[in-house]
C-alpha cells in the first residue's frame, strides 16, 4: 500500500471511528477492515500501520487516540502493539468517549 493510498484510508478510520465513538462503542480490527475494503492478508499488515498514523493525527490534533476503540475479536483488547505511552488503554477508550459525546 502506497502513503497516499494509506493516507486516504486513515481518513477512512477516522471518520469510522468518530461514528463508533459517538455511540460508545469499540469495533473490531475485522470489522474496522472489511468497512474500510481491507481484508486477508492486507489486513493483517497494513491495519496496525493504518492505527499507527491515525494516532499520530489524533496526538497532532490534541485528541484522545481513536486507535483505542478497535480491538481483537476474541480477547476484547487491543492487539501487542497498542502504545500509549503511561496512559492505559481503557483511559484512552473513555477519554476517546468523553470526547465523541
Amino acid at each position: 500500500m502506497t502513503k497516499k493510498d494509506r493516507t486516504a484510508i486513515v481518513l477512512q478510520a477516522r471518520a469510522a471511528l468518530i461514528v463508533a465513538a459517538m455511540s460508545r462503542s469499540i469495533v473490531t480490527y475485522g470489522e474496522l477492515g472489511k468497512a474500510l475494503g481491507i481484508d486477508g492478508v492486507a489486513l493483517r499488515n497494513e491495519m496496525r500501520h493504518v492505527l499507527d498514523d491515525l494516532s499520530d493525527d489524533c496526538i497532532a490534533r490534541g485528541e484522545p487516540s481513536l486507535a483505542a476503540l478497535v480491538v481483537n475479536q476474541r480477547s476484547g483488547a487491543p492487539g501487542p502493539g497498542w502504545q500509549d505511552g503511561a496512559v492505559p488503554w481503557h483511559v484512552e477508550v473513555q477519554a476517546v468517549f468523553r470526547r465523541g459525546a
